[in-house]
């Protein structure tokens, strides 16, 4: 299910620091400018924007400080 690309990662701990998950791309078109620049977090770790880690059979993709989910073609 993942391409060299993406990261795999283990399910998000509650006590480290994690952004917050969103449903599929098409469901998430509103950005905050603030957030323009803001990359994303997954157990403290950071991700830059467009990157992707895999947990749990789903691919989630780093866009404007939050993951949102996509396909792992």
């Amino acid at each position: 299910m993942s391409d060299k690309n993406t990261v795999n990662v283990d399910p998000a701990d509650p006590a480290k620091k994690t952004s917050e998950r969103a449903g599929p791309a098409a469901d998430e078109a509103t950005v905050s400018m603030e957030l323009m620049n803001e990359n994303c977090f997954w157990n403290d770790r950071e991700f830059k924007l467009g990157q992707r880690v895999s947990v749990g059979g789903k691919c989630y993709e780093c866009s404007f400080g939050r993951w949102l989910e996509v396909d792992d073609d």
